[in-house]
């Protein structure tokens, strides 16, 4: 097997372990952090996580170095990261 799976598998385990993270995160913040969201908010978080994950799961089918293969895995994965904390806020 490609090393650059290897690399997609990884990044899609870590993707799902951001996502895992979210309903942990609303026990901690609170529901009342995501009222009073608009729906412009909803479309933009949603568009990230499904833009993240194409991204990751892209990578199975176009076969890349293992060099862009991490690159782009890791924007997907970090661009979930950033949907969650966009979502959360400090």
């Amino acid at each position: 097997m490609l090393i650059s799976n290897y690399i997609v598998y990884i990044a899609l385990a870590l993707y799902f372990v951001v996502l895992v993270t979210i309903p942990f995160r609303i026990k901690k913040a609170g529901k009342e952090c995501l009222q009073n969201r608009g729906r412009s908010f909803w479309i933009r978080e949603i568009s990230i996580f499904v833009a993240g994950a194409a991204i990751i799961v892209l990578c199975l089918f176009i076969h890349f170095e293992p060099l862009p293969t991490a690159a782009l895995c890791g924007c997907g994965v970090l661009g979930a990261w950033a949907g969650v904390q966009d979502m959360f806020g400090k």
